[in-house]
């Protein structure tokens, strides 16, 4: 039966508050080389050289590609790095009225391989902790939805702010939703735990769900204080949605095969998709249908964040795959 699910036109979304995401904004210098693994002495030829803004800017961006107001909260450094990134976020839309520019940003070399393999060589941006105003607290009280990273709680000035900014959305009913990353690793189990328990949604990976439990998904739900729902991404087999409540059984969505150029960026499209249907009103399987075919249309292309799909990309995904939603 086809899904009744659509999106709001631009006058209508207009008045959705912003989604608001903490920290993790970086600058990728992507580079796209013929393989990988690159070895000392084997010199290649990159195809391209791009600077563009990474991590929690690929979610920014692609959330603003879909009409939804988004906003950040966290630093970027005063330097050259920075301040390019931070006028090609805002070119897209975004309010970074809530991030500080100082110290250092965070740098990531992303080497893509022409089958479409990637790696990640980073430094984290110093600088002074950095810890939330009235204008970022009056931010998140109003805000649609707060998102936040694992990566983030990795950075020394982003911390403290961090979890103060997730239990201040609890504190205001704020939906939560959170993707630990694989940097959630050297998080403390303190720290886990506050983390879990100021979240609603938790969107990760297979390979991420040992690194938060010894036992299943579902105990991550079952758990005292944890998450009502959580999303497993599973790349090209598509996701699958776990929601508290007895008997509630996981739901399976499938994903859309499509030719693999570049994987990096898909799940912070993911994220993003998903988080836009369900403030749209969506039910999870459309919002998880709205999420696979937005990872389908980046990994058709290099690199993220101004690579990040457009609108009429996805539509075409959600076209080719006759997909039961309407963008």
């Amino acid at each position: 039966m086809p899904s009744n699910s659509a999106a709001p036109n631009q006058k209508e979304t207009s008045v959705f508050q912003p989604i608001v995401s903490i920290g993790d904004l970086v600058a990728d210098l992507i580079v796209s080389i013929p393989t990988l693994p690159a070895e000392a002495g084997h010199h290649q030829i990159a195809e391209e050289i791009q600077l563009e803004p990474g991590g929690g800017a690929n979610f920014l961006i692609a959330g603003a590609r879909l009409g939804y107001p988004m906003a950040a909260i966290g630093a970027l450094g005063d330097d050259l790095w920075g301040r390019e990134v931070a006028g090609l976020i805002r070119s897209e839309g975004v309010d970074l009225s809530g991030v500080q520019q100082q110290g250092s940003t965070t740098q990531v070399v992303v080497l893509v391989s022409q089958a479409g393999e990637h790696l990640f060589l980073g430094k984290y941006g110093q600088g002074r902790k950095i810890t939330l105003c009235p204008a970022d607290i009056d931010l998140i009280k109003r805000c649609g939805a707060l998102y936040c990273v694992g990566y983030s709680l990795a950075e020394a000035r982003l911390v403290d702010l961090t979890l103060e900014a997730m239990k201040l959305a609890r504190h205001y009913h704020r939906p939560v939703f959170f993707d630990p990353g694989p940097q959630i690793a050297a998080v403390s189990q303190n720290l886990r735990r506050q983390v879990l328990s100021s979240t609603d949604t938790l969107l990760l990976t297979a390979e991420e769900v040992p690194l938060l439990t010894a036992g299943s998904v579902t105990e991550l739900i079952t758990q005292d204080g944890g998450p009502g729902t959580v999303v497993l991404k599973r790349g090209p087999a598509g996701c699958r949605i776990y929601r508290e409540g007895a008997g509630a059984s996981p739901i399976d969505l499938p994903g859309y095969p499509v030719a693999v150029v570049d994987s990096s960026a898909a799940g912070d499209s993911f994220n993003a998709a998903f988080m836009v249907a369900t403030l749209w009103g969506w039910p999870p399987a459309d919002c998880a249908k709205l999420g696979n075919a937005v990872g389908a249309a980046k990994v058709r292309k290099l690199g993220g964040g101004r690579n990040v799909p457009t609108i009429a990309e996805v539509r075409a995904v959600i076209a080719e795959f006759k997909i039961e939603i309407e963008l």
